[in-house]
C-alpha cells in the first residue's frame, strides 16, 4: 500500500456470497489544493486490501443499467466485449495457428493522430461496477463540518486542530457541512 496520512475503512458491500471491505487512503502532504483519495477492496474470502485499477469507464453509460445485489465475485463479468478465444484445434499445424504480420499503411493515422487507435475494449466486471459504485457514493456523500481543514500557505489542505467539533444545535444543521471533493 501507499504512505497514507489517514487510513479510514470507508464501508462494507454486500453481496450475495460474499461482501466487499473498502478503506480510504487520504494523503494531504505535497497535494495542491485537494488531498489525493485513493480506494482499497478485500473480499470477505481473503481480506486482502488490493488498490482498484484505473476506472474502466468505457460503459459509463450501462452502469445505472445493472440492477440488482453484488455478487461477491469480483471477476464476474457483467458486459461482455472481449470476444472468448476458442481452444485450438488438435492436430493443427503451428505455422497455422500464428497469423502473418500485417503490413503497416504508410497513409494510416498515427497514435497522435488517432487516440481511438490504442482503444482495447474491455469487459466490464463486478470489480468495475464496485469501483463506479464507490466513486459515485463518495461523490455524493462525503463531507466534513465547516472550519475542520483549512488551506495551508503551501496550498495543501489539512486538519485544522483549532476546530473542537459543533455543539448538538450545530452539528444537526445541515449547512454547517461542506462535501470534501474536487470542484
Amino acid at each position: 500500500m501507499h504512505d497514507f496520512e489517514e487510513l479510514l475503512f470507508w464501508g462494507r458491500i454486500e453481496g450475495i456470497k460474499q461482501d466487499y471491505y473498502l478503506c480510504l487512503g487520504i494523503t494531504y502532504t505535497n497535494k495542491y489544493e485537494f488531498p489525493e483519495k485513493r480506494f482499497y477492496w478485500a473480499s470477505a474470502a481473503d481480506f486482502k486490501f488490493k488498490s482498484f485499477q484505473a476506472i474502466n469507464d468505457q460503459h459509463y453509460a450501462e452502469f445505472d443499467s445493472i440492477k440488482g445485489m453484488f455478487s461477491g465475485e469480483p471477476s464476474q463479468v457483467l458486459i461482455r466485449v472481449e470476444q472468448e478465444k476458442p481452444p485450438a484445434e488438435e492436430g493443427m499445424p503451428a505455422e497455422q495457428e500464428q497469423e502473418a504480420p500485417k503490413e503497416k499503411d504508410p497513409l494510416a493515422s498515427t497514435e497522435e493522430e488517432d487516440p481511438s487507435a490504442t482503444f482495447v475494449p474491455r469487459n466490464f466486471t463486478e470489480l468495475d461496477r464496485l469501483q463506479m459504485t464507490v466513486f459515485a457514493i463518495e461523490n455524493d456523500c462525503h463531507i466534513l463540518p465547516k472550519g475542520s481543514v483549512k488551506l495551508t500557505d503551501q496550498h495543501e489542505v489539512r486538519r485544522d486542530n483549532a476546530f473542537k467539533g459543533f455543539g448538538i444545535d450545530d452539528a444537526c444543521t445541515l449547512a454547517n457541512y461542506s462535501h470534501f471533493r474536487k470542484v
